[in-house]
């Protein structure tokens, strides 16, 4: 029996960002993926055999703006798919010409963002308008949406899609690629990761340090990303006097990531919804951390409380509470041992509830669900 084959559809393949992408791909067992997207990235960091793109830059340009590309048809169209996923809503809207030419079973996995585009104005945008204005076709030619949080789930429906239709399910991390370094640290470490935009909350967590530091605790912080707000975050981080404390590392590669967050003993993931309704919803780097056995502070936000046991694997606030955040964190600068506790906790808690092999064995399962119903 030959392997079954998934055309996996993406914008772009592979911004650092989404490296959750390529760890699942390559967590598969049962199912072969191949790529379609508009644009290969960084494809010595993500090796794939098979990504398909447009030819040449005026080819990317005719799919980004048509959603269609003629050679994705053929391929779509040859029979050697079984089944056809979109990672975020806004890559779906590139999967439904050929789900409906086709009519191959399609599953769609919502991830925030993508959610958060069909509310607030960034759906006029040129590029968003077409998601926004065919979501009812996808929510209609879907059968299977998957949502990374509970919040998520319930704001779709809210928008109309059908909710016998859709399933949480939660991303995993590979718990091989991601343990704690065994050296011990005389500076506590606090890292913040991801791109510098309002949705992480990262004023907020460099503002809660800063409250820390000027009461007398010590740490490093080490800042992975960059952004739109680097400049407002460096200019935070002078007002406070704190560039001795504070270093901004800008986007590494993953194995990177995984480095510094070995070395870590705080970890912190303050996301708020912003007020054009983007927002996060399961932060991979927060599991990835929690992989590393170190506590993570977060907010009461889309995903989040589903990764943090608060107080238990690290601590919850509301949005926004820079007093609440820099409570928390000097709480756990004050207690090394109720740190290395609690971090133990937290790998727990990902080898039970958040392995990428397991999360993966389920995908699979959805995978056959709709192979078999579609």
């Amino acid at each position: 029996m030959s392997t079954p084959r998934v055309a996996l559809f993406v914008r772009r393949f592979l911004p650092y960002s989404q490296t959750f992408i390529h760890d699942e791909i390559n967590a598969h067992e049962r199912y072969a993926v191949d790529v379609f997207c508009q644009e290969r990235l960084h494809a010595d960091r993500f090796p794939h055999d098979r990504v398909f793109t447009p030819e040449g830059w005026l080819g990317q340009r005719i799919y980004e703006n048509v959603g269609y590309w003629p050679d994705f048809d053929q391929r779509l169209g040859s029979g050697d798919y079984d089944l056809v996923h979109a990672h975020f809503g806004t890559a779906a809207v590139y999967a439904l010409p050929y789900v409906m030419r086709h009519d191959l079973p399609f599953a769609v996995t919502f991830h925030g963002i993508d959610v958060g585009d069909l509310f607030g104005p960034r759906r006029f945008l040129p590029l968003q308008w077409r998601y926004w204005a065919l979501s009812s076709k996808i929510f209609e030619h879907a059968d299977l949406m998957l949502c990374d949080s509970i919040e998520l789930r319930e704001l779709l429906g809210e928008l109309g899609a059908p909710r016998e239709k859709m399933q949480v399910h939660r991303l995993g991390v590979d718990l091989s690629q991601f343990q704690r370094a065994d050296e011990e640290r005389t500076v506590p470490r606090i890292t913040l990761v991801g791109r510098f935009t309002p949705k992480k909350g990262f004023t907020y967590a460099l503002r809660a340090c800063a409250r820390a530091f000027r009461v007398g605790y010590e740490a490093e912080v080490v800042v992975l990303g960059s952004g739109e707000q680097e400049d407002e975050l460096r200019a935070l981080v002078h007002k406070h006097d704190m560039a001795a404390q504070v270093d901004f590392r800008g986007a590494v590669p993953h194995d990177e990531v995984a480095r510094v967050l070995a070395r870590t003993d705080v970890m912190m993931t303050p996301s708020v919804v912003t007020r054009t309704h983007d927002r996060d919803s399961g932060i991979v780097v927060a599991k990835e951390a929690s992989a590393c056995e170190v506590p993570v502070i977060g907010t009461y936000h889309g995903g989040i409380p589903s990764i943090i046991d608060d107080g238990e694997t690290g601590f919850l606030v509301p949005e926004r509470n820079v007093e609440a955040l820099a409570d928390r964190l000097i709480t756990l600068l004050d207690d090394p041992e109720r740190r290395r506790a609690m971090g133990r906790a937290a790998r727990a808690k990902m080898r039970s509830d958040f392995d990428m092999v397991k999360q993966c064995q389920a995908l699979e399962g959805y995978y056959d669900r709709i192979r078999h119903t579609a």
